[in-house]
């Protein structure tokens, strides 16, 4: 330990005495290991939710009695859906049968007849008063510890009577609440939980790990080997002076000490608040509690350790490895393999245009348009950085001539640079604007989703879609009393019961009623009529009935007379009070029918439509981290190769040391030509998002994706120039004259 203090003090010291250039590595290796650390923390996090919602889903999952047993029940329950501005949610019916059976977790009591708790996600919506009168009585919200997440939309509901659960097919009878957790996913599936449109644990890990961790590791690399060269040059002059690889790794850690350090004392503060605030995932809404990260705390040391370890662990060996090779400058590319990326360029916006003009969309998924277009589509994005490279190459050389005839030194050095290095900014961009050219196609197959879900794919509008509200569709199987009784609740003239006999669907109702759907050719009598021979013109609403719907058949009869059928499948309500008149037949269905759903025409498949199309706020939220890592690791790099290049300003700094000149060289060397960029990439991120939307037919580009993606370049420029040019003036006064 004696022997090794030294060391250290050597390494420390060096970092210190190194420059501006050394400031900006030990910033950068802080910051990358903060970004490290909770990069890590978010697979802790995703590990810990998940771990409690299942332990309160395990909690509120109904322990069924088998049948034969029923004696033993203390209560009644059973599963039901409904929905809110086209979002379904989860209806569970209950009823206690004993006085001292436990109420469900997250309850204060059993809900009274006709009563209904409501998780408080549903409280927030904007028609919560509608949705609590709805059932009935409102019984107050669901705690925490019913819910499987904080945004869970849930009901409980206990029906005016035991009808629904009598009629039920199935096990409804339960001894109490709470299950095994550890038994999830392998002989059992919650049944309290709708799992369609939603993420498991391990599609979060694979996501985070896919666009917020790799990026992450590309900046604690890059970190690492920042302002390498100075330590090249260390490193060898310890070799040779005779000092063993030991010594030297220990010189090496002693640099990268405190800033690592540093680094993991704000991860740590950072992670450690999750553990005590409230966290709204940005786009998708999603609640993280305090409560279900607190478990996770444990695992902060192994956090902080662990990559502590690993970023040391880098530093050593990535620097010793090159310092090995022999190597102390920066790798460049084969210039036959930059020509082959220049030409494959166009060549492949040419293809992605063809393939978009000749794909085909909807029957034949994988046409060889299509599969040209996606190969096409990666071709662009791996390409564009050189491209972008070879671009600021000419910009350069066009700035250092107009410096020259302006007589502008700002102009001349900086273009000059950019001109013989426009790699920085290729790289600066490169993982930028791959990540925004992904990010924007994602959004596009959302957009496309979503308006597709609403009936708008190719421009052809199903006709379900273009009744709205106009029309209900209540599906039950109700008594006739009751039948009647929600007849007489909303005017008999407007509702339509759907019966069925021998297989048969049977529409009946009264002629004014009938008359809503068509012209007549004479109203229809006792005896039941076919719709061909009952109508000889249908409207909208009744070329929906043709087109069948939840409750009934394209092929049905159509009668007047109540007795034509004893079997009921559910009701169809005219509806001409639009929104506010759909609320209130659907309060009268469940206050006078048994286990009614009410819903609109298409309306399930615009739910299931928009639960998949929101699949994808993951993606973008979780992706626009794994962005702005992305520039942070790019304006990593271009500072570093900025400052290297602004030692050789020593000799000027002799002459002019006023800060403003840096500052003009960083504006023209980086400033300017990273906004160019930025500006040519999002118009590729949305040319091929606009070729996609070709292929789709239907779909918008966000310019809410494309105006972040180009306000970070724009303020990253703005940052970099700031900094780089201040650094590059304290460069130059710095300045000493060396042998080499």
């Amino acid at each position: 330990m004696r022997g090794l203090l030294p060391l250290l003090a050597v390494g420390h010291g060096a970092g210190h005495r190194a420059g501006v250039n050394a400031a900006i590595h030990r910033w950068s290796l802080a910051i990358a290991t903060a970004v490290t650390i909770l990069a890590t923390w978010l697979l802790v996090i995703a590990a810990a939710v998940s771990s409690a919602s299942d332990e309160r889903i395990a909690a509120r999952e109904p322990v069924f009695v088998p049948v034969g047993d029923e004696g033993s029940a203390v209560a009644r329950w059973m599963i039901h859906a409904d929905s809110l501005d086209n979002r379904q949610f989860l209806v569970l019916y209950v009823s206690p049968l004993r006085a001292d059976a436990a109420p469900p977790p997250g309850l204060p009591r059993w809900p009274r007849p006709g009563e209904a708790f409501f998780s408080p996600e549903l409280l927030k919506s904007s028609d919560a008063q509608e949705l609590t009168q709805r059932y009935g009585t409102f019984g107050g919200p669901i705690g925490h510890s019913g819910l499987a997440t904080a945004t869970e939309r849930l009901v409980y509901y206990r029906p005016l009577t035991d009808t629904a659960f009598d009629q039920r097919d199935g096990l409804v009878a339960i001894s109490g609440f709470g299950v095994d957790p550890s038994s999830f996913g392998r002989d059992y599936f919650p049944n309290t939980i709708d799992g369609f449109g939603k993420w498991n644990v391990s599609d979060v890990y694979v996501l985070i790990l896919a666009v917020v961790a790799l990026p992450a590791a590309l900046l604690l690399y890059l970190a690492v080997r920042s302002n390498s060269e100075r330590r090249d040059r260390r490193l060898a002059m310890l070799d040779a002076l005779g000092a063993p690889a030991a010594a030297r790794a220990w010189v090496l850690i002693g640099e990268a000490t405190v800033p690592v350090s540093f680094g993991a004392g704000m991860g740590l503060l950072l992670a450690f608040a999750t553990t005590l605030l409230d966290i709204r995932v940005p786009i998708t809404g999603y609640l993280i509690r305090p409560g279900d990260v607190v478990s996770a705390r444990r695992w902060l040391p192994a956090v902080i350790i662990g990559t502590i370890a690993l970023t040391m662990c880098l530093v050593v060996v990535v620097q010793l490895r090159r310092s090995a090779k022999g190597e102390t400058r920066p790798l460049r590319l084969n210039p036959r393999f930059r020509k082959w990326l220049h030409s494959a360029f166009p060549i492949s916006v040419a293809l992605a245009v063809w393939g978009a003009a000749t794909a085909r969309d909807g029957g034949a998924r994988y046409s060889p348009g299509l599969i040209i277009f996606l190969i096409a589509l990666l071709g662009v994005l791996v390409s564009l950085p050189s491209v972008l490279g070879a671009g600021s190459a000419m910009v350069g050389r066009a700035l250092a001539r107009l410096g020259r005839a302006a007589s502008a030194p700002s102009l001349i050095i900086g273009g000059s640079w950019l001109g013989q290095r426009p790699m920085m900014v290729a790289r600066l961009c490169a993982a930028f604007v791959v990540g925004l050219g992904l990010l924007v196609q994602v959004q596009v197959q959302q957009t496309w989703i979503i308006q597709q879900t609403r009936g708008m794919a190719n421009g052809v509008a199903p006709r379900a879609l273009t009744v709205g509200d106009s029309l209900l569709i209540v599906r039950t199987h109700s008594s006739p009393a009751e039948g009647q009784r929600f007849g007489e609740t909303v005017g008999p003239d407007m509702v339509l019961r759907v019966a069925e006999r021998k297989g048969t669907p049977i529409l009946i109702g009264t002629c004014e009623a009938l008359e809503r759907f068509g012209e007549l050719r004479a109203c229809p009598g006792p005896a039941t009529q076919s719709i061909t021979t009952a109508f000889s013109q249908l409207n909208a609403q009744g070329n929906l009935l043709r087109g069948g719907t939840l409750i009934s058949a394209p092929d049905f009869m159509v009668a007047t007379d109540p007795a034509a059928a004893t079997t009921t499948n559910g009701y169809f309500v005219l509806n001409d009070e639009k929104r506010s008149g759909a609320a209130e037949i659907t309060k009268a269905a469940y206050a006078t029918l048994t286990k009614p759903y009410v819903s609109t025409p298409g309306q399930e498949w615009i739910t299931g439509g928009l639960a998949g199309a929101a699949v994808f706020n993951w993606v973008l939220s979780l992706g626009a981290i794994g962005l702005i890592v992305l520039a942070l690791a790019g304006a990593l790099a271009a500072s570093g190769m900025f400052l290297s290049n602004a030692r050789s300003l020593g000799v000027v700094g002799t002459y002019v040391s006023r800060t403003p000149l840096y500052l003009g060289v960083a504006t023209w060397n980086l400033g300017v030509p990273l906004l160019l960029a930025g500006a040519v990439g999002s118009a590729v991120a949305a040319f091929l998002g606009l070729l996609t939307l070709h292929i789709r037919r239907v779909g918008s580009i966000s310019l809410h994706v494309l105006g972040a993606g180009f306000v970070t370049v724009a303020l990253l420029a703005a940052l970099l120039t700031i900094l780089c040019g201040i650094g590059a003036a304290l460069s130059v006064r710095t300045w000493r004259p060396v042998a080499d």
